[in-house]
């Protein structure tokens, strides 16, 4: 799976994406908002994993980011506050966790990418 990971810069998230590396997936990794949209401009990913407690999560990037890319985009973060996470789902970014590594059954079952429910 071809996968771009948004603001990924926590131990966590770096051996979240070390794992799925050596798994046999591809991994782009974009910490700031150029250069997230620089990478949307080349191969666009299968997924986008967003730290939604960062820069990221400000409306005007979200909505750029929802623009120009239709796929599917999970998000996570410890710190998302309900109207962020209201504001996410309206996007129809419907799987929000709190931790990176919450996501790892989606990257084991592609299919868990398709149609995923709101998060609890």
């Amino acid at each position: 799976m071809n996968t771009l990971f948004l603001n990924a810069t926590t131990d966590e998230a770096y051996e979240f994406i070390a794992a799925l590396g050596e798994q046999g997936h591809t991994i782009r990794i974009a910490n700031s908002f150029q250069s997230a949209v620089h990478e949307l401009q080349g191969v666009e990913p299968d997924v986008i994993v967003l730290d939604a407690s960062l820069e990221f999560s400000s409306t005007d990037a979200l909505l750029y980011l929802r623009n120009m890319y239709s796929g599917n985009i999970v998000a996570y973060g410890s710190q998302i506050t309900v109207s962020t996470k209201n504001f996410l789902t309206h996007l129809g970014i419907t799987h929000i966790v709190r931790s990176i590594s919450d996501l790892s059954p989606l990257f084991h079952d592609e299919s868990g990418l398709k149609g995923s429910e709101p998060a609890a």
